[in-house]
C-alpha cells in the first residue's frame, strides 16, 4: 500500500472564510505553488496565491497545515462499493468467466444486509484515501442512499444487464447526479443499451459501460459465440437477435450509437488503432483500472497509445472483489511500476482533473482553481521540490 494514504487529512468544504496554508499547493499536476494559500468561503475557492506577509492576514482566519501539500480531492471515476463484501473472497487463477461465476454466487450468498453493511464501511473510508468524488456503479441499487449519506459527490450509476427494462430515476444534481450504466456490450441487450443511452443523453448525464475488457467479450462480439453464449443463456439472456459479428466491442457500441462525449468507456484492454480512432472521433471519455485488469486478465491497457492519440484517461479502482483497496494512491503506485515511461504528472492528472472531466464535474472538482468546491486534502509529507512532490504522490516514497 502506498504510505501516502496514511498521511491524508480531508478538509471539508467550509461556509466561513478560511485561509489554508501549506509548504506546497498543488492547483493541478502542472501548476504548483511553494509556500502558498488557498482561500475559501461559502463552500468555494476564492483564490490561490503565495503566502503573504503577516500584514493584511488575520491569524484567526488562517490554518497552517505544515510542510506538506494541499491538493484537490481525488476522483475515483469507476468503483463498485456494492461488491465490498467480497473482498479477498474470490480466486483470480481460473480465468475471467470463473471469476464472474464466483462473484454472482457469492454476492447472492452474502445477501443484501451484508452487502449494504460492507458498502457503508467502504464508503466511509474513501475520505481516508483522499477520495472526494466518485463514479459509483450499482447493479442492485443498494448504494444510492449510502452515497447520499456520506455526502459524496460525482455520479451514482444504476447499472443494467441482460434485457430487463430500465427503471431508474435519473437526475442531474449540483454535486451528486443519478444516472444509468450498461454493464457491457456482451452482457446487455443492444436495445436496452440504446434505451439507457438515450435516456441519459436527454438529461445530459454521463453513461458508463465496461468496454473491451476481456477476450471472451471480444470473441463473442466478433461472432464466435461459443462458451459465453452458453453462460448468458444460463442467466436467461437470449442473444440470438443481437447484431454481433466481424467487429470489435468498440465498433459494435459505436454502431449502436453508444459512443459520444457523455459516454465513459471503462477498461479498454482489447483495442487497436482503429478502436482508438473511433474513441477520438466520438469524443468518448475513458476510465482505466489497471490493478483490477492485471488481477483478472494478467493484462494491462495500452496507456501509451491512448496518450499519443490525445486521449486523457481517468482512473478507477474497480471493486474490492478485484483488487486489494479502493485507494487511488495505490493505483498510481502500481502504475508507476508497470508504466515507468509515463510522466508521473499524467498519472496524477488521471486521478484528479481527468476523472472530473469523465464524470462531467470539472466545473467544481479536479483542480484548485478559483470558483471550485472548497473541499481539499492535505498530505503530510516533506518533498524538497516540485518534482519530488509529484514523485511522492504517485509512488511509495513519502
Amino acid at each position: 500500500m502506498n504510505p501516502v494514504s496514511s498521511k491524508v487529512k480531508f478538509i471539508r468544504a467550509s461556509r466561513k472564510r478560511v485561509v489554508h496554508r501549506a509548504r506546497w499547493i498543488l492547483i493541478n499536476p502542472g501548476q504548483v505553488i511553494e509556500n502558498g494559500c488557498v482561500e475559501v468561503e461559502n463552500g468555494f475557492i476564492k483564490g490561490v496565491y503565495r503566502a503573504p506577509t503577516s500584514q493584511g492576514v488575520q491569524k484567526s482566519d488562517t490554518i497552517d497545515h505544515g510542510p506538506g501539500v494541499i491538493m484537490p480531492p481525488l476522483v475515483n471515476a469507476h468503483l463498485h462499493l456494492e461488491l465490498s463484501a467480497l473482498k479477498n473472497g474470490l480466486c483470480f487463477d481460473n480465468g475471467f468467466e470463473s471469476w464472474v461465476s464466483q462473484l454472482l454466487e457469492k454476492r447472492q450468498a452474502a445477501g443484501e444486509k451484508v452487502l449494504t453493511h460492507e458498502a457503508k464501511k467502504a464508503a466511509a473510508n474513501l475520505a481516508d484515501h483522499g477520495i472526494g468524488y466518485i463514479g459509483e456503479i450499482s447493479t442492485l441499487g443498494l448504494t444510492k442512499k449510502i452515497v447520499q449519506s456520506q455526502n459524496l459527490s460525482g455520479v451514482w450509476f444504476h447499472e443494467f444487464i441482460g434485457s430487463l427494462k430500465p427503471e431508474s430515476k435519473i437526475q442531474k444534481g449540483e454535486a451528486l447526479s443519478f444516472s444509468m450504466a450498461g454493464h457491457a456490450p456482451h452482457s446487455t441487450d443492444p436495445l436496452l443499451l440504446q434505451s439507457v443511452k438515450k435516456q441519459t443523453r436527454l438529461k445530459n448525464l454521463p453513461f458508463s459501460i465496461h468496454l473491451a475488457e476481456s477476450d471472451l467479450e471480444s470473441e463473442f462480439i466478433s461472432g464466435k459465440k461459443g462458451q459465453w453464449t452458453k453462460f448468458l443463456g444460463s442467466r436467461g439472456i437470449n442473444t440470438a437477435s443481437w447484431p454481433i459479428g466481424s467487429k470489435s466491442p468498440v465498433q459494435y457500441l459505436d454502431d449502436l450509437g453508444g459512443l459520444d462525449p457523455l459516454t465513459l468507456a471503462v477498461h479498454l484492454l482489447n483495442i487497436d488503432n482503429r478502436d482508438l480512432d473511433i474513441l477520438v472521433r466520438t469524443g468518448t471519455r475513458v476510465c482505466l483500472c489497471p490493478r483490477s485488469n492485471f488481477n483478472l486478465h494478467k493484462k494491462l491497457p495500452d496507456i501509451g497509445k491512448m496518450l499519443e492519440k490525445k486521449i486523457e484517461p481517468a482512473l478507477g479502482s474497480d471493486s474490492l472483489a478485484s483488487c486489494g483497496s479502493l485507494s487511488l494512491f495505490d493505483e498510481m503506485s502500481f502504475m508507476r511500476v508497470k508504466y515507468p515511461e509515463i510522466d508521473p504528472a499524467h498519472i496524477l492528472a488521471m486521478a484528479t482533473i481527468n476523472g472530473a472531466r469523465a464524470l462531467g464535474i470539472e466545473h467544481f472538482a479536479g483542480t484548485l482553481d478559483k470558483g471550485k468546491n472548497s473541499a481539499l486534502i492535505y498530505i503530510d509529507s516533506t518533498p524538497g521540490s516540485k518534482s519530488d512532490l509529484i514523485e511522492s504522490l504517485t509512488t511509495n516514497e513519502t
